[in-house]
């Protein structure tokens, strides 16, 4: 239980890591990422990937869509 526990731990650290890093390339600050924002972290990103993790069609990604995308594998926690 406890080796579960801190994997566990350890996973979500890395995973808000990871957010936390790409809350600093919001460059224009308005709280989601542009294709070309997250393409900095991401270089290999497509638009049909973006749009995938788009979930809600608004043609940004907020904090949630990116957390589900790394979750999901679609993004990798970096």
């Amino acid at each position: 239980m406890n080796l579960t526990m801190t994997g566990l731990s350890a996973a979500l650290i890395l995973a808000a890591g990871a957010v936390a890093a790409a809350g600093e390339m919001d460059t224009d600050g308005d709280g989601v990422y542009s294709f070309n924002e997250l393409l900095v972290a991401y270089p290999a990103l497509t638009e049909d990937t973006y749009g995938t993790i788009d979930t809600n069609g608004d043609g940004g990604i907020d904090e949630a869509e990116l957390a589900s995308a790394m979750d999901a594998g679609i993004l990798p926690a970096s």
